[in-house]
């Protein structure tokens, strides 16, 4: 795009700064303005047809986007994130048409993009027919017949494109950590919970707080192999043989170039959610039944919030699945008295939203009567087991 049209674009828009890892637009919101790269570079991410985060592409001086709303008033495709310090012009909607007519240059050079990306489209296409569906915690580990294809999210994840609240920063401190799988050296995020005002805690044993999510920062993630879990387990590996390392190993081979993580900051709810399919990826190397049941309670609370409420089904009734397993299975797990009493409340609380009374009963009654497990565990089942009870007069 050489100057001279340049300058007739200036008169169109307005020139934007966005310091590196800037959220310039996002996906799925309704697209007011595209963008024109003045310097700098930009990258472009979005939902592929694995259902994971992907950079599909790095914009350079010159190039554009975001005009695909401009031309369909649909909620945009793809975000745009500053790779670099960059510049950008922005052309507001009610001057698009005016661009199409006054700078033909660039009407021809939108053409020639949305073809070029049409081709792209069809050959993902054909490279997402090989691709399958995640399947439940005990189902496979997400791997289609090509060995080297990985699908993570559940069928019928979507995009949210909801950022952390501006308040979470206040109840965070940076650390650095080393990853116990690949090495790497990287800061993270922690939520310093001394700080954090106790709301209620409902009878799933979510814990909710005043102005701060904790669930958002839960799931540590190495940005080098993608390492995923809890972080107060983070580093349980940290010691461990390389022959028990190398599963872990394989699986992080496995998704390289294939999930790229969207920024950090600002932090998203997508990449939320990807740091918890990526745990539960990781987690298949083990299999623990309590440790996945865990996993998609937390997931379902998160489903919940952005209203996604198959989902949060979904998630609940997967969770239900493992807590049984955990319990009741032929597993090798020592559990805890405490243990023991939070998986028969939980189990409780999922019969009850599955409608059977009676056994949501005598799993609350089982809460009450471990008496080697924490007091305040007694009284919640107590409670709930009490209110049942009324709900069944």
């Amino acid at each position: 795009m050489n100057l001279e049209v340049i300058e007739k674009l200036k008169k169109l828009g307005t020139a934007k700064r966005f310091a590196k890892g800037e959220f310039i637009c996002y996906e799925g919101d309704v697209g007011t303005e595209m963008f024109i790269i003045l310097s700098g570079q930009v990258a472009v991410y979005g939902n592929s047809f694995g259902c994971v985060q992907e950079k599909f592409a790095v914009l350079g001086k010159g190039e554009f986007f975001g005009e695909m709303s401009m031309l369909d008033n649909l909620p945009r495709s793809a975000s745009g994130v500053a790779e670099t310090d960059v510049v950008v012009l922005s052309i507001p909607r009610e001057n698009f048409q005016r661009l199409i007519r006054e700078v033909p240059e660039m009407a021809f050079a939108i053409m020639t993009t949305l073809s070029r990306r049409i081709r792209q489209l069809e050959a993902r296409l054909l490279e997402a027919c090989e691709l399958t569906p995640a399947g439940t915690a005990a189902a496979s580990q997400g791997v289609s017949s090509s060995p080297e294809t990985v699908a993570l999210l559940l069928e019928g994840h979507k995009v949210y494109g909801l950022r952390a609240p501006e308040t979470h920063q206040q109840y965070l401190f940076e650390k650095m950590v080393t990853c116990p799988v690949c090495g790497l050296e990287f800061a993270t995020k922690i939520p310093r919970m001394t700080r954090l005002k106790l709301n209620r805690r409902d009878y799933d044993l979510r814990e909710v707080y005043a102005d701060f999510e904790p669930l958002w920062y839960t799931i540590r993630t190495c940005p080098g192999c993608l390492y995923s879990e809890n972080y107060n387990d983070f580093d349980r590996l940290s010691k461990a043989s390389e022959d028990k390392l190398g599963p872990y190993r394989e699986k992080a081979r496995r998704l390289q170039g294939q999930v790229s993580l969207p920024p950090a900051d600002p932090l998203s709810v997508d990449r939320v959610f990807l740091s918890y399919y990526l745990a539960f990826y990781f987690a298949e190397v083990e299999g623990n039944p309590l440790d996945l049941g865990k996993l998609y309670l937390a997931l379902s609370w998160l489903y919940r919030d952005v209203g996604d409420e198959e989902m949060y089904e979904r998630s609940w009734r997967l969770a239900f699945d493992n807590f049984y397993q955990a319990y009741y299975g032929t597993t090798n797990l020592r559990l805890k008295p405490e243990q023991e009493q939070q998986i028969c409340l939980v189990l409780g609380e999922l019969y009850l939203r599955q409608g059977d009374l009676s056994e949501a009963l005598r799993h609350f009654y089982a809460a009450i009567r471990n008496q080697d497990g924490i007091p305040f565990y007694n009284n919640l089942a107590r409670d709930r087991y009490m209110e049942v009870k009324e709900m069944r007069r």
